[in-house]
């Protein structure tokens, strides 16, 4: 057996029991076999493409960043060998989009982003219409796609990342494996654009789609966490729109199934708790039960402490429990809630670069904490403070915003 099928063999033996140092021998034996595979000779892309994706499968399995690093040098290295028209040219577009995407995750560069999305068009180019793996490009690159619109707000890619997924719902109909992921996407799709733009159709589309999604993933679902806070996010939204506390109660009850299913140590915990926290808030606002505010409090904190320093949800969970803090302290007058309060949204408008759209809403928060500790206290200097913060505030809220 040669040294890159032996290797195969050990990385495929890695992915079916996942024994660490059958990925290593792999990792050495690919190496061994591309110092026999110089410049010009047939099989050099094959030694690239097989080491660059086992770098990647072991940066997957310990998050070294040089492994990562290596096996993009590598993949580049592979698809310079393999140019359009190459039968495996799909194959290093691929592998090498998951290593960008992957370096995106872990330092945010939008050229890496870029990258997927040009490799990713490419790859649904090879896959025209008729081809049985079109679904699956079409819904990788409308994946991509709102990432992208994630991270830069250009309208444009959310918008074909819709079209996209539309496309790849038609190519899996009712019945087909992977129609939940679509529909789970297409509902972000939709309810991102939703908070953007405020059309309510897309709203209403985003909850139908979630609740099909929800259906498809029974009681042991891999996937059913997701589209449980998923179709409880959007509920809340419209509670929020149109008043409905049918929404918000069963908002409230999504949640909980979802906690039950991300308990501490899940990566998105803290998502959920801070949502569940927002749901108990607004009900509190509409129906006074104090039990609701200090279970929002207390969800708070513990999101909060979950999304440390640096997270990007950092300064959101900050003004969440920043408010549900002056709420308690209007109700209890405890000063120290206030105090807290203040102390959060501080950090919290730090982290609110100039025309973020929560900007406005921080300014407002923090003018009505100073407020109140003014009239608890007296201090002139809260009272000036307060009018500054809600004079910025007003200049963030045109004529016809809905926070004017």
């Amino acid at each position: 057996m040669s040294l890159n099928g032996l290797a195969v063999c050990l990385s495929d033996r890695y992915e079916k029991l996942g024994a660490v140092d059958d990925l290593e021998e792999a990792i050495t034996l690919e190496r061994e076999a591309l110092e026999l595979c110089p410049p010009g000779h047939p099989y050099r892309d094959s030694s690239l493409s097989n080491l660059g994706g086992d770098l990647w499968r072991r940066f997957a399995k310990k998050a070294e960043i040089r492994d990562l690093e290596e096996a993009i040098q590598l993949h580049r290295a592979a698809l310079e060998l393999r140019p359009p028209g190459h039968p495996d040219r799909y194959i290093t577009l691929s592998y090498l989009s998951f290593c960008l995407s992957d370096r995106y995750e872990k330092q945010g560069s939008v050229k890496d982003l870029e990258e997927v999305v040009t490799n990713r068009r490419e790859e649904l180019e090879l896959r025209p219409r008729g081809h049985p793996e079109r679904a699956i490009y079409l819904h990788d690159l409308a994946r991509i796609l709102r990432r992208m619109f994630a991270k830069t707000a250009v309208i444009s890619d959310l918008e074909e990342s819709i079209e996209l997924h539309r496309a790849a719902l038609e190519l899996r109909p009712r019945g087909h494996s992977d129609r939940s992921s679509t529909l789970h996407e297409l509902a972000l799709c939709l309810s991102t654009r939703h908070d953007r733009l405020r059309v309510a159709d897309d709203l209403e589309e985003a909850i139908a789609l979630g609740r099909e999604a929800l259906e498809l993933c029974p009681s042991g679902h891999p996937d059913r966490g997701e589209s449980l806070h998923n179709l409880a996010c959007d509920l809340r939204k419209r509670f929020v729109k149109q008043a409905a506390m049918d929404d918000l109660e069963e908002s409230i009850k999504l949640h909980r199934v979802a906690l039950e299913l991300r308990p501490p140590g899940h990566p998105e915990q803290p998502s959920t708790l801070h949502e569940l926290a927002l749901c108990l808030s607004n009900r509190h606002d509409k129906l006074g039960v104090v039990d609701d505010l200090e279970e929002a409090v207390t969800l708070g904190r513990e999101a909060l402490e979950r999304c440390p320093s640096g997270h990007p949800d950092h300064g959101k969970y900050l003004q969440c429990l920043a408010r549900d803090l002056r709420k308690r302290f209007v109700q209890t007058t405890a000063i120290g809630d206030l105090e807290e309060s203040i102390e959060l949204l501080r950090p919290a408008l730090e982290l609110c670069l100039i025309g973020h759209p929560d900007q406005a809403s921080l300014l407002h928060e923090l003018a009505l904490c100073l407020s109140h500790r003014y009239d608890k206290r007296g201090v002139a200097d809260d009272l000036e403070e307060a009018i500054l913060r809600g004079r910025a505030a007003l200049e963030l809220c045109p004529p016809g915003h809905p926070d004017r």
